[in-house]
């Protein structure tokens, strides 16, 4: 009799114990089999979303095979390769909700952004901005997104890492996980390789005007402050043509704005696969 006392009192502090643990579960997180997602995550490589043309937009492409009873998906983006071990310190980016849809598709964009609680006013970033995007506003840094160009050199001189690492130049990671009723998060996250934002020109609409290109121009901006186009002067099947030094190149953008303000929109914006 003391033995099936001791086993009924052992179940109800189990059942009690296994009550709290629940209550204490965060509100995003529900226990139950998530569900099962095997699709492969794409990213699009080569001149970038635009609405009017290729290449005009910050963003990444992706795409994926939806799942059956998805309410929506988690896409999340880092330096690092992204699994099921540190999901939750990859930065989530984008949230995109269930359709009627086959295929999925995400237009994520790079775009810094500030940590209001973690800035410390020191003001390094708007004196690094070479779009003056950036202005301390009641003590806090804030970005114009209308000047904005992602070119990350905030991200660089931030003492204290209050920007988000979202920005040209930069190669990310990309994952994304399915979530079920409950945001029940599916047990499988699909990641992608690596890939880069870059500025290119391309070739078919270059004027080839050497010396002459709207970039470099002084009449038409300030130019490339690194000095990282430069053109073919000697005859041949590239003479007069612009070139991107990589090596040189800071990812600012204003060969970019020069370009579409008074060239040929020969310069656009590119993923690259690493």
């Amino acid at each position: 009799m003391k033995t099936l006392v001791n086993s009924k009192a052992g179940l109800f502090a189990i059942l009690v114990l296994t009550l709290l643990l629940a209550s204490c579960l965060p509100e995003s997180q529900v226990p139950g089999i998530g569900l099962a997602f095997n699709t492969e995550l794409l990213v699009d490589t080569g001149a970038t979303y635009g609405e009017m043309m290729a290449g005009e937009s910050s963003t990444f492409t992706l795409t994926w095979t939806a799942v059956d009873d998805a309410e929506w998906y988690d896409i999340r983006i880092s330096p690092n390769p992204i699994n099921d071990s540190n999901w939750y310190t990859a930065l989530r980016i984008d949230s995109v909700p269930a359709g009627d849809s086959t295929i999925m598709v995400a237009y994520v964009q790079v775009q810094p952004e500030v940590f209001e609680n973690t800035c410390i006013s020191c003001g390094l970033c708007v004196e690094a901005c070479t779009q003056d995007a950036m202005s301390l506003i009641d003590g806090k840094a804030v970005i114009d997104l209308s000047k904005c160009t992602a070119c990350g050199e905030c991200v660089i001189v931030c003492p204290v890492n209050a920007i988000t690492d979202s920005r040209f130049g930069q190669a990310y990671y990309f994952a994304i996980r399915a979530m079920g009723s409950g945001n029940t998060p599916s047990e499988v996250v699909s990641a992608s390789g690596n890939y880069r934002l870059q500025y290119m020109n391309y070739e078919p609409y270059c004027g080839r005007c050497a010396d002459q290109c709207f970039i470099l121009l002084e009449s038409c901006g300030p130019g490339c402050p690194v000095d990282a186009i430069w053109y073919t002067s000697t005859p041949g099947a590239d003479s007069g043509l612009i070139h991107i030094d990589y090596d040189l190149c800071i990812d600012c953008g204003q060969c970019f704005i020069q370009c579409r303000e008074y060239g040929l929109w020969s310069i656009m914006k590119e993923v690259v696969a690493e």
